[in-house]
């Protein structure tokens, strides 16, 4: 790669998604020139970040045909560039949300060493068998990445039962083995904990200097409010519409990324101040919770709605949460946290009876304590709005080609018995239908409700339905893991206005101290038998 003078090179582009002659180009203008050189470090920044990406893989159609060149490449070569692109603000495939819980092997699983090698096949490999299909596996690369991503001992656990950051390194591991010569990630880091960001920045700052056939550049892809890497070296700020508005080396272009980032910190703030909407209000989709109206008091009197007492919860032989004595009172907030791994999900899974070891009297439910025969899981999770990463998963396999985004909100007043992926708009009675409509037109849905399926929707999008798709039946408990991670400003700020008023109970999971709605209290959980319980001063 050094003997070459340019990893890859734009010259007067105009990048387009189709040949047809009235394809719109991806940005209105032509990209005069960006180059990535042997050695730097580029961070793709801005609403833009994702298009670029895409350029950068090739995935357009440039005018005129060699605007885009790819420096790894011979002149005369019909090859197609070996490019890795990985998306982390998607989703994963999951089989079924306990399946991360307890490490359960189903017909959708692997380990994790088998999920790495699978479609792995690298230029300088060595001969490997995995399972019944020979594949071309570089060894030497192999233990150089699981080495430098810390996942040596997780090799032999099922990819479900992998945390966030851990799944995160198996993909990159993934992608890195098949020796590209150039990766390409978008939002690394989001919804890591600072323990798994580090880990993967100090991997991702070096890969491309790793002693083995392997050592690709990398470009990253990341937000505003993100914070860059310091050994980044170069920065492209790029805009949706627009295109680049200024590349070049950082430490050049100090100032224009302080001015940037101070005006987008600035939107965000008029955002959180002028959200709310005159044709409905908050009030008007809230008042019918069975929490509004009463008095803090009368709150007060009422048992705890859950406790924990003394909870413990092992493996084989290994603890995952021990002695856990916790408290949440009705309409009470809380923010969930603790690093990848330290038991949040399993913790989760307990309360919504998703986890094997969920029927223990040490989990008692409004002075109750839950015990086989006396409840159930149906009974439990109607009392419970739940988004999560699976349930994301899951819902994109199951209805996103399907529903629309009425039906797919619609789903939220199914009880767990029902098949939560069939259309129920239609069986709904005047009430509750009124109710799906308040809500698709507080949070800007309403236009394309009928006509846009929930597959077609972004990311962002995708996780604002299946926000509102919980709130719907008016939960006692809301539980929001990761709800928000990858979701844009608007709506996200819009979602946090609206829970500041929620009156029922708030769990929330989440990293990012922006994506992170306001809460009270805090529960984290640190190792199994040590956690800390707090007030939140806001």
């Amino acid at each position: 790669m050094s003997s070459n003078k340019f990893v890859v090179r734009i010259a007067n582009a105009l990048f387009k998604s189709s040949l047809a002659t009235n394809s719109p180009p991806v940005y209105p203008k032509r990209i005069k020139h960006f180059e990535v050189l042997p050695n730097e470090k580029w961070v793709i920044w801005g609403p833009g970040k994702g298009k670029f990406l895409n350029i950068l893989n090739n995935k357009y159609i440039c005018e005129p045909p060699l605007s885009l060149r790819f420096g790894f490449l011979k002149e005369s070569s019909n090859v197609l560039p070996r490019i890795e692109q990985v998306a982390f603000k998607g989703v994963m495939p999951t089989a079924h949300l306990s399946a991360r819980y307890e490490y359960f092997k189903d017909d959708y699983d692997q380990t994790c060493k088998q999920f790495i090698f699978d479609k792995a096949s690298g230029s300088n490999a060595v001969s490997y068998k995995v399972e019944t299909n020979n594949r071309k596996i570089n060894m030497e690369l192999y233990n150089a990445l699981i080495k430098n991503l810390k996942l040596s001992s997780l090799q032999d656990r099922w990819v479900m039962g992998l945390s966030n950051g851990q799944m995160r390194r198996a993909r990159l591991a993934r992608s890195l083995l098949k020796e590209p010569d150039l990766l390409l990630i978008d939002d690394p880091f989001l919804g890591l904990d600072p323990g798994a960001t580090a880990t993967i920045s100090q991997f991702l700052a070096k890969y491309d200097t790793i002693e083995v056939n392997g050592g690709c550049p990398v470009v990253i892809g990341l937000r505003y409010q993100d914070t860059i890497p310091a050994w980044c070296t170069h920065i492209c700020c790029v805009d949706e519409q627009k295109g680049i508005l200024f590349e070049g080396p950082i430490e050049k272009l100090q100032n224009r990324i302080d001015e940037t980032r101070s005006r987008a910190l600035k939107e965000l703030q008029q955002l959180k101040k002028g959200t709310s909407k005159e044709e409905i209000s908050i009030n008007d989709l809230i008042c019918t919770h069975p929490m509004f109206g009463k008095k803090d008091h009368e709150i007060i009197k009422m048992p705890h709605l859950i406790e924990l007492d003394g909870l413990s919860v092992s493996y084989k032989g290994e603890a995952i949460l021990e002695n856990l004595h916790w408290n949440v009172q009705p309409g009470s907030k809380w923010h969930i946290r603790g690093d990848n791994g330290s038991g949040k999900s399993t913790l989760l899974s307990l309360l919504t009876a998703e986890h094997p070891q969920s029927w223990n009297s040490r989990v008692i439910e409004n002075g109750v304590p839950r015990r086989t025969g006396k409840t159930n899981y149906f009974d439990i999770n109607s009392k419970i709005g739940m988004s999560s990463p699976e349930l994301h998963a899951i819902f994109l396999k199951n209805a996103g080609r399907r529903l629309n985004i009425r039906e797919s909100v619609a789903t939220g007043y199914r009880d767990a018995s029902s098949n939560n992926y069939l259309p129920i708009w239609k069986r709904l009675d005047k009430n509750a239908q009124e109710i799906v409509n308040m809500y698709l037109k507080y949070f800007s849905l309403d236009r394309d409700a009928d006509s846009v399926l929930f597959e077609q929707l972004s990311v962002s999008d995708q996780k604002l339905v299946l926000f509102v798709r919980c709130l719907i039946k008016m939960p006692q408990i809301l539980i929001l893991d990761e709800a928000f991670s990858g979701m844009e400003v608007e709506p996200m700020m819009r979602c946090h206005e609206f829970l500041e008023e929620w009156p029922g109970t708030v769990l929330v999971v989440a990293h990012v101290a922006e994506e992170t709605p306001k809460c009270a209290h805090y529960l984290r959980l640190i190792s199994p038998g040590e956690y800390e319980i707090g007030d939140i001063k806001n």
